[in-house]
């Protein structure tokens, strides 16, 4: 995948994409966690298990996180991580879009969705191991621990508070350590955790509509709380699919020849 960069009004995107993106192709767009990570890495793997003669795959880094420069400063609200985000996915190319997000970009994208977007159509989503409003707010001491390692990164300047790929081949893994240590603490991971707890609050009563598609990949660690709180992101779409898998909270890193397989066939029966 290569390298590029899409620019908004809020910022440069830096994205890895497909050599070229083809217009009669779907487009397979992905969004990694909150914080530092970027999408690129984070799904590596999957990436090799998808068919780019099928497929315009595109990872994302949000702005001041993963490859992506720091732009000019913008609070990291939820409404401004939807203006940025929105405005992306409006240039994106192909014949379809999906988007896939692991994670608490899914909270971005559920607002994104309710918005109601003229300038671009989803045709698809895919959550591996979604973030989910009601669960998170009853789990905001998980926020505050993360907030407090990435104020101690800022203040070390030496820190890394995210976790690496450990199947990413040797020389990603080096650079991969270098960006997460030179982004660790940064104004954009700390404005957002800041910020998490209203950005909760404002998308808890969001649910993806019966009109789109979507794809749960759910963690065993983390389904009795989607047993007990509700799945956003899973509706009654006759396309709708909603599995669980054994493993941590970055199954992509576990099982990605399988959740390949997984988004193939969600993305198959659509186009």
């Amino acid at each position: 995948m290569n390298k590029n960069y899409v620019k908004t009004s809020r910022g440069v995107f830096t994205c890895f994409s497909s050599e070229e993106i083809k217009q009669n192709k779907p487009t397979l767009v992905f969004f990694a966690a909150m914080g530092i990570n970027s999408a690129y890495l984070d799904f590596y793997n999957l990436f090799t298990f998808l068919d780019e003669s099928k497929y315009n795959l595109i990872s994302v880094d949000m702005l001041g996180s993963g490859f992506s420069s720091d732009p000019v400063y913008h609070q990291r609200t939820l409404e401004n991580y939807s203006k940025e985000v929105s405005e992306l996915l409006a240039k994106v190319g192909g014949s379809k879009l999906f988007i896939v997000s692991h994670s608490f970009s899914a909270v971005y994208l559920l607002n994104i969705l309710h918005q109601k977007q003229k300038d671009f159509q989803v045709s698809g989503l895919i959550g591996i191991d979604p973030t989910a409003p009601k669960i998170m707010l009853h789990d905001t001491d998980q926020l505050n621990i993360s907030l407090n390692e990435a104020k101690q990164s800022q203040k070390s300047n030496q820190g890394m508070d995210t976790d690496i790929n450990p199947w990413l081949p040797d020389p990603l893994s080096k650079q991969a350590k270098k960006i997460y240590q030179k982004k660790s603490g940064n104004f954009f991971e700390i404005d957002e955790l800041k910020e998490a707890v209203r950005t909760l609050k404002k998308t808890q009563d969001m649910k993806i509509g019966t009109e789109l598609p979507t794809l749960s990949i759910l963690s065993a660690l983390n389904y009795p709380d989607y047993i007990k709180w509700g799945n956003p992101y899973f509706n009654e779409n006759n396309a709708s699919i909603q599995l669980v898998l054994n493993g941590h909270h970055f199954l992509q890193w576990l099982h990605p020849q399988l959740i390949a397989g997984f988004i193939s066939f969600f993305v198959d029966n659509l186009i």
